[in-house]
């Protein structure tokens, strides 16, 4: 296995949402590959932090809460929590209303592509997931079953936004996130901004407590990174970075994208 080019990689997702290897291996990856600092950023989950730290004794590899949760501030956002604290009630609470929510969204999904003539065996779709169901689950069986070619189809068909068979999920107010990240003591960071485009948003979610912008993220080119270095200098806050994998076809390996200097992510 290939060297990593960063030795800290703070985003990626394994089977406890919608990444294909357990943390376990994950952790084993960046091992390899000489990756040192890891954050298990599933989304709207911690459940795989135990296991990930587990399978890192032994190995030089450092593995920080860390979570990706979905929020709205005038559009879907994504903000990434990193080294807080996993049994902080409040957070382990919201954690367990997504999960739920999360099945009920994806109960919901099925019912409608029932109706929509694509039917799918609803309790082995529900625990295909072995963390909280999404999309991508949804998506994988439709193929399984022989309705669609491929997962890109069954999004491109029914289930991206606003798609046939979409069905709304529950998202923190992005504000609230960020201050339930740090009232669990860690930093928050905004994921990927250059794929949601939120620059207009910026400012306003530095002002509620922003910490960082995930400058280094293998969707932004190298114009975006720089871009996004230079406005997290002007607004006075860190910068974070990952190779957000969640399996091999991804648009890159662990450690393929990331940050050299955990500093950075305070603004160091």
């Amino acid at each position: 296995m290939s060297q990593a080019r960063f030795p800290i990689d703070l985003h990626m997702h394994s089977t406890r949402s919608d990444g294909d290897r357990p943390p376990a291996r994950l952790v084993e990856m960046a091992a390899a590959r000489g990756v040192r600092i890891i954050a298990l950023t599933d989304h709207d989950s911690v459940a795989g932090l135990e296991e990930a730290r587990a399978a890192s004794e032994g190995l030089d590899v450092t593995v920080l809460a860390g979570i990706e949760l979905s929020t709205w501030r005038d559009q879907e956002l994504h903000i990434l929590g990193y080294d807080f604290d996993p049994l902080y009630p409040p957070l382990v609470e919201i954690v367990a209303h997504f999960a739920g929510d999360r099945l009920r969204r994806a109960a919901a999904t099925l019912d409608k592509l029932d109706a929509l003539g694509c039917p799918l065996d609803h309790a082995a779709v529900l625990s295909s997931a072995k963390g909280v169901i999404g999309r991508p689950h949804i998506a994988q069986a439709l193929v399984e079953a022989g309705h669609v070619r491929a997962v890109e189809d069954a999004f491109r068909r029914f289930l991206r936004n606003g798609g046939p068979a979409y069905v709304p999920l529950f998202r923190l107010p992005s504000e609230a996130a960020i201050a339930l990240i740090h009232e669990a003591g860690g930093v928050a960071s905004l994921a990927h901004p250059g794929v949601e485009d939120a620059d207009h948003l910026i400012p306003a979610l530095v002002e509620a407590g922003l910490d960082a912008i995930e400058a280094h993220h293998p969707a932004h080119s190298d114009a975006q990174v720089r871009h996004y270095q230079a406005l997290a200098a002007r607004l006075g806050v860190g910068v974070s970075g990952g190779s957000d994998f969640h399996h091999d076809e991804g648009r890159a390996s662990l450690g393929d994208c990331g940050l050299l200097d955990l500093s950075a992510l305070r603004g160091g």
